[in-house]
């Protein structure tokens, strides 16, 4: 059974663990290896025990977990894009474990953030994906998310340059 539940602090380490390890499978041909390798799960650990400790009223980080061992996490608030009003809320990261891709936790999870957006008072959504991430790309699109047209450059771990191109979705009472 899986259980979607809003992250606490002592899932920080399951949340980093799930983060670093989904990076090294999906990110596989899109970034250096060096720096999929050099990931930490313990600096990631610190990253999201920060996060979890000081979320803003209007933001939030679910887990997917079965038997209490998470196995996925997302998190979500408003959007930080400039061209976005205060009715626009952003999924700003959306990880599972590897090995439980395409087993529907990640669908369950899904719903669970559309669901929480709406419920912190956003009436349509943005999330960045990393140009190359075919797989996310069809995920998100199946999902009912499009594009539309807007790309960015981020630094990433090392500096590595993130090519993300940007999709959005209306949001509704679920």
């Amino acid at each position: 059974m899986i259980e979607i539940r809003a992250a606490e602090v002592s899932d920080a380490g399951a949340i980093a663990a799930v983060h670093v390890a989904s990076w090294q499978v999906a990110y596989r041909d899109l970034l250096p290896e060096g720096v999929l390798d050099g990931l930490s799960v313990a600096g990631r650990e610190q990253m999201w025990s920060a996060i979890l400790g000081e979320l803003s009223p209007r933001s939030s980080v679910y887990v997917a977990a079965r038997r209490g061992a998470v196995l996925g996490f997302a998190s979500i608030g408003a959007s930080r894009d400039g061209d976005a009003g205060g009715d626009v809320g952003e999924l700003g990261a959306f990880y599972l474990q590897p090995g439980h891709w395409r087993q529907g936790i990640g669908s369950r999870l899904h719903t669970a953030v559309v669901a929480g957006l709406w419920d912190l008072g956003f009436s349509a959504a943005t999330l960045w994906v990393l140009e190359g991430n075919d797989r996310a790309l069809r995920f998100y699109e199946q999902a009912g998310w499009v594009e539309d047209g807007q790309f960015k450059v981020d630094r990433g771990p090392g500096g590595v340059e993130l090519r993300e191109r940007r999709m959005h979705r209306a949001l509704t009472a679920v």
